[in-house]
């Protein structure tokens, strides 16, 4: 028995062809979104064009509305998407249903016919109190005043580490911590209004017991070669890049052969070399700051859970405030996670941070920094930044 919730789609779009999750843009629908992902083990859009739809499926900007359907069209809507929920919904499953009457009315007797338990919490209620109410459910008080705490601490270590490191100029002769946390931030994207580059994706490493990584081990492979080449086989974060380039800027050129295999021969690797200088010219360009965190490798250490907390706490604010990031290549990511989220991350991407998360953040930024943690209070009025453009 499985919870499966459906999040109504929205008039407001983005202007171009995105995976489904990043498409819609209304503030209903992206809280809807952040709730369902909460509430239910897998997640779909119900759309009045195309009825349900994954959340990573491509979708082209439309204008069909049911609001406007008339009660034939609706009906044969309701016919059509009631076949396809037969096929994602089984009997005693739990259908969360966010979305308004329009949506509901039509697929209720499908819904009875599969025999699934019904939950619509948001039956009912004006736009004004479904906001409201979306806003309790996501913790959107307490996430607001985490980003703003976030944004002080990072902007403290920001400062002490001059900008952070420019990833096409780091090298092991450079002076690391041998385990640690990184936030790599886009340098073209200075979205605060403290003028502080956005946080694009955060990682740690040696994270599996008895691990020798480094962190320079980490980050060198994300950044290539001196030469400009690198591998996207050993580099998650080269992989998605990769991916998102050749879709902002179609190519025949592009290798077929991306992200296929752990390994590849010499001429698969040469047929790709161009692809992989790009990726080092896309990551090179942006920065990277560090927290020093010397603790022993396993998934319980301090690293992993700042990672978890931090990618959490992020993606969260980013889904629901992060608009359409301004041109940010991960807009064109074949992965949802990271068009919605404003990360090239997908692991613990919209987990709920720990009530105690900020405050070990604080103390792993102090520890980096060489100060006693009451220093980084000072200047508080600087938590108030937000991280993201309008807010």
């Amino acid at each position: 028995m499985a919870r499966i919730a459906f999040v109504a789609c929205s008039k407001t779009k983005a202007k171009e062809v995105m995976p489904a999750a990043a498409l819609y843009t209304s503030p209903l629908f992206k809280k809807s979104l952040l709730a369902a992902l909460d509430l239910a083990d897998k997640v779909y859009i119900l759309s009045a064009e195309h009825g349900v739809l994954d959340l990573g499926e491509p979708v082209a900007p439309y204008d069909t509305t049911l609001k406007t359907m008339r009660r034939e069209a609706r009906r044969a809507w309701g016919a059509q998407t009631g076949e396809q929920l037969s096929k994602v919904l089984r009997p005693r499953d739990t259908a969360v249903m966010l979305c308004g009457k329009d949506y509901l009315a039509p697929l209720r007797p499908k819904l009875d016919e599969i025999g699934v338990a019904l939950e619509v919490p948001l039956d009912t209620l004006s736009l004004g109190v479904r906001l409201q109410n979306l806003s309790q459910m996501n913790g959107e008080a307490g996430l607001r005043s985490d980003m703003a705490q976030l944004n002080h601490y990072t902007k403290r270590l920001w400062k002490a580490q001059n900008g952070g490191r420019c990833i096409a100029e780091t090298s092991g002769r450079m002076s690391w911590p041998s385990r640690g946390v990184y936030l790599v931030l886009d340098a073209n994207d200075p979205v605060s209004r403290s003028g502080m580059p956005r946080i694009t994706r955060v990682g740690t490493h040696a994270v599996s017991t008895g691990s020798q990584t480094s962190l320079w081990d980490r980050l060198s492979t994300h950044r290539g070669t001196l030469a400009g080449g690198g591998s996207h086989r050993s580099s998650i974060f080269r992989l998605h890049v990769g991916r998102a380039w050749t879709r902002a800027v179609p190519s025949d050129l592009w290798p077929r052969s991306w992200a296929e295999g752990q390994s590849a021969s010499g001429e698969i690797r040469l047929g790709e070399a161009e692809l992989e200088a790009q990726v080092s010219r896309v990551i090179g360009a942006m920065r990277v700051l560090w927290l020093d965190i010397d603790d022993e490798p396993g998934a319980a250490s301090e690293r992993a859970y700042i990672e978890r907390n931090l990618i959490g706490l992020v993606s969260r604010a980013g889904l629901l405030w992060g608009g359409d990031w301004h041109g940010w290549l991960g807009r064109h990511a074949a992965d949802w996670r990271i068009a919605t989220s404003g990360l090239w991350n997908l692991n613990h991407v919209y987990s709920r941070p720990d009530e105690d998360f900020i405050e070990r953040f604080a103390e792993a930024v102090a520890h980096t920094m060489g100060i006693p943690r009451a220093r980084l209070e000072a200047t508080r009025g600087a938590s108030q930044l937000n991280l993201f453009r309008g807010e």
